[in-house]
């Protein structure tokens, strides 16, 4: 299958060189037909070899054209650019499918056309030996490997040339033969893995007519991961002379992966392929115990839980979601200043609603506070990880066979979906869907624990846990609400805070003017909430002190990438509920730039800089040993 035979290569991303001869490519402004069930043209930039003289453009515009009209590939008849029909091909682990095939595979039916594209049949067993004599052998290994590695949407009726009931998604499984550099050849299919028979005739056709720019051999030997396979694979592949072993498959295992990444998009990794039976079976009963129990309806959603797994462990904090219409699970936070990151900047429904509109700048002075809304959580906090619902076809395929093969059916019934599986998921700021931090041993250490505490009250709500417990052999304890307190202090006892005054606008000579400083001793182990408090009470005029921090600590490279600098991001909001987290002082001294902090009061920022650590300080963290007065800033 030629690179060069198709008119038109749709790519999984942007490239700046020809796949087929090395060329740079040369991007255009051209006019893209697509054949759908009607006739649509676009405008776009595409791609053009100056050598071959064929067109490439990003696969993700298709899908784009896909979505925007509800098509899926096979709804797509043909594709025309500057109004000459062009055969279009697909790119697929550095080889590439005609894209009528890709479409047929999106049915879930077997790829057709690849007489065409190859221009030959492919090699069955009684051509075994003619290949075998005819094909140099070399002494390599061939790996040879399948994984599911999408979703294919497939019609379906109640028997055949019944009428059409409606689409399921099958999993679609992806087969690649891999030699020394390069993926020789590739597959797809729906609906069940390869057979044996499959793979030999792959095999077979990466020998006699391989992906470019690999020639015509054979191999002295194939690797595939499965004993069972190696000997079923040995029959197919005698005639060739062709040795078949079992073992890893990591060029293989390599060019699936990427072939995973770019069917799926930007999607979550798999959590539960390399988990054991053992640990995936006692996760699913726990997870599924806490959804049937609904811990949400005897907590309070803005408060948060301490725990600590083992007794040499680090506290890390969790919340329990659901308590209004939001999706009900376990959320997990791995310090407690990503905790008031999140809580803290929640935007107001109002403002995002106006700029959603573009009506920010038509509401006077409420469009002007838009300008100064907080970071958004996700980007605050540096990303959000939680225990969810998915559907079985939304899951990684790697998990859903793994499940399957596991014989695990979707275990919570909630809502209009027939079942959901319980699936931990996390976020990150400039990086989409990543593998959790937390393991799933964890997630149902921390399951298990807040179910034996809840059982063990009778109020609701469950307003105070401290507990340790044994959850089959492991300590796990609990502090409910939690204040973030719990973890040790082993640093100074105190740290003496300069909040600085200017005059940059009508409102700061009122608070603190020009020139003055308020001077702030406080326990290391106080917390901001009530610094702010002391403040209110020592000037009358400073009635709110929201702290914020210009370094967010989120993905500084990737912010770098796309040139733009980290948001501010608060870390208490005075305006909102005392209850609400609150970092301690002996947090603010440990933060990477303690510089860019910031108080803001009655709409003036003020900076706030934490200066040498108090030896002497009280290690009570009581609010009436914070001590506060005037100093010049000379």
């Amino acid at each position: 299958m030629e690179l060069k035979r198709f008119d038109l290569l749709w790519r999984s991303s942007p490239a700046e060189t020809c796949l087929h001869d090395g060329a740079e490519l040369e991007v255009r402004e051209a006019s893209l037909d697509v054949g759908g069930p009607r006739a649509e043209r676009y405008v776009v930039d595409l791609a053009r070899c100056p050598q071959c003289r064929q067109w490439q453009g990003p696969l993700p515009l298709v899908y784009e054209i896909m979505e925007d009209f509800g098509w899926d590939a096979s709804d797509i008849g043909g594709f025309a650019v500057e109004g000459e029909p062009a055969t279009a091909g697909l790119e697929l682990g550095g080889a590439a499918l005609p894209w009528a095939a890709f479409g047929e595979q999106m049915q879930g039916e077997q790829m057709q056309g690849e007489q065409e594209a190859s221009g030959g049949p492919v090699p069955t067993g009684e051509d075994a030996r003619s290949l075998g004599q005819s094909l140099k052998q070399t002494a390599t290994t061939w790996e040879v490997a399948q994984a599911p590695a999408t979703w294919i949407k497939q019609e379906i009726g109640e028997e055949a040339g019944e009428a059409v009931l409606g689409e399921e998604a099958a999993l679609g499984y992806v087969a690649v033969v891999h030699g020394l550099a390069l993926a020789r050849w590739t597959d797809m299919k729906a609906g069940a893995p390869f057979e044996a028979e499959e793979l030999g005739a792959l095999v077979r056709r990466a020998a006699e007519a391989p992906h470019p720019p690999a020639k015509p051999t054979r191999p002295r030997q194939v690797r595939v991961r499965e004993e069972a396979l190696a000997s079923a694979l040995k029959s197919e592949l005698s005639g060739l002379d062709i040795d078949v072993e079992a073992g890893q498959v990591p060029l293989a295992d390599e060019a699936l992966g990427e072939i995973t990444s770019m069917l799926l998009g930007h999607s979550a990794p798999p959590v539960f392929a390399e988990e054991s039976e053992e640990e995936i079976r006692a996760f699913t009963e726990t997870a599924t115990r806490l959804y049937e129990r609904e811990p949400w309806a005897r907590t309070e959603g803005d408060r948060f839980l301490g725990v600590k797994v083992r007794e040499d462990g680090d506290w890390f904090f969790a919340n329990v979601m659901g308590q209004i219409e939001e999706s009900p699970g376990l959320s997990l936070f791995g310090d407690w200043l990503s905790v008031c990151r999140f809580v803290h900047n929640q935007r107001s429904p109002f403002l995002a609603l106006a700029e959603e509109f573009g009506l920010a700048e038509e509401l006077g002075p409420l469009g002007e506070m838009a300008g100064f809304a907080p970071a958004d959580p996700l980007e605050a906090a540096s990303g959000l990880e939680a225990l969810s619902l998915s559907e079985r076809d939304l899951l990684h395929p790697l998990d859903a066979e793994r499940l399957s093969a596991l014989s695990i059916d979707p275990p919570v019934q909630r809502g209009p979906v027939g079942g959901q599986y319980p699936v931990p998921v996390r976020f990150e700021s400039g990086a989409g869907p990543v593998a959790p931090r937390f393991s799933l041993e964890t997630y149902r250490l921390v399951a298990e624990a807040l179910l034996l505490a809840l059982e063990r009250r009778s109020a609701t709500p469950v307003t105070s846990i401290k507990t340790t417990l044994d959850i089959g052999g492991t300590e796990v304890s609990l502090r409910y609400p939690s204040d973030g307190t719990e973890r040790p202090w082993a640093g100074p006892p105190g740290y003496r805070l300069l909040l600085e005054g200017h005059d940059e606008d009508l409102h700061s000579p009122s608070r603190i003017p020009k020139g003055e400083r308020l001077v702030i001793e406080a326990p290391a182990r106080a917390l901001y909430k009530d610094v702010a408090k002391a403040l209110g009470d020592f000037h009358d005029q400073i009635y709110e002190a929201t702290l914020i921090h210009e370094a967010t600590l989120i993905h500084e490279a990737t912010l770098r990438e796309q040139g733009r600098a980290a948001s501010p991001a608060r870390l208490w909001d005075d305006t909102a509920s005392r209850r609400n987290p609150s970092p301690r002082v002996g947090d603010l001294a440990e933060l990477s730039q303690p510089g860019g902090l910031e108080v803001e009061i009655g709409g003036g920022a003020f900076g706030l800089r934490v200066e040498e650590a108090l030896q002497e300080a009280p290690e009570e963290e009581a609010p009436e040993e914070i001590q506060i007065g005037w100093a010049s800033s000379g």
